[in-house]
């Protein structure tokens, strides 16, 4: 991991999330690449047809505060001997993302989960980051909460194990083996969605196995939702971080698709690893 993608509206959620980024970072000796979206491209140039002299004013006025936000944020004592990059793009939060992500070939995406409510930067952080969630290609690991002194000794893994988790389920298990953690596979069954623990604890124990996990144990929790399931297990195992597979919205599996990971992201006090299904 050599290259992390932070999304930022200078937000306190987004300022976890840099600290996160920063931890991981120096972990692997990692370059972190901060991106702001500014939503006015022609504030830029200034040469918009039916652009106003105020227009301008406005828009200069809002990069100025923008390279202010960047100055006081790469200052933090957090990013003392990181190596870091700062950029500033026009297009729409998502697009950018997405396209700063494949031009820099990013490693992992790391956002908050809630954002600013100031008028330079209200559209940036929160709305955006389910998308960014659901469709991007590169994993996005969300943060909540800010994590004091952050470890990731004991990862949980919350699947159905179904269609199109085990291909992507190899760049979980990678990311597992370079931070040397611990996994907890757990299948959570609902009323509405019940199977005997036996087989699927066999099956599961296979499917690690065949992944080449040899730091691993599975678990079957019943609870209410899945996304309760997920929460109180992951609380009771006194995890570091929780990883999924999205399936985005597509119908593609019962358990997990890009609303519950909504959810879960959302909720949990816990990063959350999410990496979108392989179609193949």
């Amino acid at each position: 991991m050599k290259k992390i993608l932070v999304p930022t509206d200078f937000s306190e959620f987004a300022l976890n999330a840099a600290k996160m980024a920063a931890s991981i970072a120096k972990k692997f000796d990692a370059r972190i690449y901060f991106l702001h979206v500014v939503n006015m491209p022609q504030y830029e140039t200034g040469i918009m047809p039916g652009q106003s002299s105020q227009d301008i004013a406005e828009g200069l006025f809002i990069l100025k505060k923008v390279k202010m936000d960047f100055e006081k944020l790469v200052s933090q004592d957090f990013l003392k001997g990181v190596n870091f990059a700062t950029a500033i793009q026009y297009d729409g939060v998502y697009e950018s993302v997405v396209s700063q992500a494949k031009k820099h070939e990013i490693d992992l995406i790391v956002m908050g989960t809630h954002g600013s409510s100031g008028y330079v930067n209200d559209f940036f952080i929160g709305s955006n980051t389910d998308k960014i969630v659901r469709l991007s290609e590169t994993p996005v690991l969300t943060i909540r909460d800010e994590v004091i002194n952050p470890k990731f000794d004991k990862i949980v893994f919350a699947s159905d194990f179904g269609e199109g988790v085990g291909n992507s389920f190899r760049r979980i298990a990678s990311i597992a083996d370079q931070l040397k953690s611990n996994v907890e596979l757990v299948r959570i069954i609902t009323r509405d969605d019940f199977y005997f623990s036996g087989p699927m604890l066999d099956a599961m124990d296979v499917f690690a196995k065949e992944h080449g996990l040899s730091n691993y144990n599975c678990h079957v929790y019943a609870a209410e939702s899945v996304q309760i399931g997920i929460n109180e297990f992951s609380q009771r195992k006194n995890a570091d971080l929780v990883t999924t597979i999205t399936h985005g919205r597509r119908g593609l599996a019962r358990l997990f698709n890009g609303s519950i990971t909504s959810d879960i992201m959302k909720s949990s006090p816990l990063p959350v690893l999410s990496i979108r299904a392989d179609k193949k």
